[in-house]
């Protein structure tokens, strides 16, 4: 893909578009609602439907506007029926768009008290997937896991779902190994460090 691609598929966070593509997420890649009846539909349509009233009436012409804007930038289709209803569905680009902002947003949750274990994350990706390695590397410190070695990360938090998604996503799982420890010489450190 190349800049001017990648430039024309940016989506500015918090925008209507935005609003849309997230709808979309949370309805599994697929919604469909009724332009005749809008607030009629499903709580999620309300949802999506809700950006687009202004003085109580439904604002069809910006609605259909950014859904043109979306498809012109490859990230969704949509198909208007005779009846006022719209299915709008995700392109394979706009699944990845959506990927992406899950990343982005992906964090791990701090159980109130903590287990006691502690999630040791290694992997031996080869490097003709360097860029899948280096993403990897990148969101294990934007997560907060504790850089133990180059290939090596540890964290007090249960991390199997997210590690499974980011290894799914880069196609990695077969580098990756997650060991679970319940003490090693040195904790008090890492205790410390993670506010244990």
């Amino acid at each position: 893909m190349t800049q001017g691609q990648k430039r024309k598929m940016q989506l500015r966070r918090g925008s209507r578009a935005h609003h849309i593509m997230k709808c979309v997420a949370l309805g599994g890649g697929v919604l469909v609602l009724s332009l005749v009846a809008p607030m009629g539909g499903a709580l999620l349509v309300r949802n999506l439907i809700r950006v687009y009233f202004r003085r109580r009436s439904f604002e069809k012409k910006r609605f259909l506007n950014d859904l043109k804007s979306l498809r012109e930038r490859s990230l969704v289709e949509y198909h208007e029926s005779r009846d006022g209803t719209v299915r709008i569905t995700f392109t394979k680009a706009g699944k990845e768009k959506m990927l992406e902002y899950r990343v982005d947003e992906m964090k791990l949750k701090r159980p109130e008290k903590w287990d006691k274990k502690w999630r040791l994350v290694m992997f031996d990706i080869p490097s003709d997937h360097k860029e899948a390695r280096d993403a990897l590397r990148r969101k294990l410190k934007r997560l907060e896991f504790y850089p133990m070695q180059k290939s090596v990360y540890l964290t007090p938090y249960p991390c199997e779902d997210e590690i499974e998604f980011l290894a799914a996503l880069f196609d990695v799982r077969r580098y990756i190994l997650v060991l679970y420890a319940s003490g090693f010489e040195s904790e008090e450190k890492l205790k410390r460090h993670f506010d244990l």
